[in-house]
């Protein structure tokens, strides 16, 4: 148990530094580190399980009230590494959202457009316009995909998390299966052995009433020359 518990100090370390990096870096970090942070939390979920599992295998343990303490900060300390990352991320969408607001506004804002009907300049109103709202559905456009990826990256991780719990019911599976094959191979030698005993006896008694009607007849015999040597 405390080299599993030493394996989750590792996984709160490394949790810990990369929601603050990606903390004071919302808007410019990468979203390979949100891969590496969900990962991370899928991993550290996993290690709780397996230590609350352990916990329950060594109730009887003395020293146990002292992991009950263990997994108890565990736990809350996933709840909260759970919780922040959460809010990192709709953080983050605020902000990059309101970064390409601003943007757009501002490029709205610095076209100038004169009111002179002659000026030569009044006729690059439409081509700006349509320049602008290209700008805006490709500010649009890259906004979703990011968000697309996002959510990609988040039913990939639930993907990865179903498929390695299904490997372990897998293996759990075969091992119950191989201990049954060893209680049944162990059930056969049982029962081999005991139909060699029953075969033993049966001969022995076979033989031994054989014996006794042979004593009966050498007996009535004997008896016969006593009698006829009497007479």
């Amino acid at each position: 148990m405390n080299s599993l518990y030493n394996h989750g100090l590792k996984q709160t370390q490394l949790l810990s530094k990369d929601l603050s990096s990606f903390e004071k870096n919302l808007s410019t970090s990468p979203l390979s580190l949100q891969g590496s942070i969900s990962t991370s939390l899928t991993s550290f979920r996993k290690t709780v399980k397996e230590y609350g599992d352990l916990i329950k295998q060594n109730a009887k343990d003395q020293s146990i009230a002292k992991h009950d303490a263990r997994l108890e900060r565990f736990e809350q300390e996933l709840a909260d590494f759970t919780r922040k990352f959460d809010d990192l991320k709709v953080q983050r969408e605020s902000t990059i959202h309101e970064s390409n607001r601003q943007e757009l506004l501002g490029r709205r804002h610095t076209q100038h457009v004169s009111d002179n009907p002659y000026d030569q300049t009044g006729g690059s109103e439409p081509a700006s316009q349509q320049q602008q709202s290209q700008s805006m559905a490709y500010s649009e456009g890259l906004y979703n995909e990011k968000n697309a990826l996002q959510r990609g990256s988040q039913q990939l991780d639930q993907i990865l998390e179903m498929g390695q719990q299904a490997f372990e019911d897998i293996v759990e599976q075969n091992q119950i299966l191989q201990q049954l094959g060893a209680r049944f191979e162990s059930s056969l030698m049982t029962l081999g052995v005991s139909q060699t005993t029953i075969r033993t006896i049966e001969r022995r008694a076979r033989q031994d009433k054989w014996l006794f009607w042979g004593g009966v007849i050498i007996m009535f015999v004997c008896f016969w020359y006593i009698l006829k040597i009497f007479r």
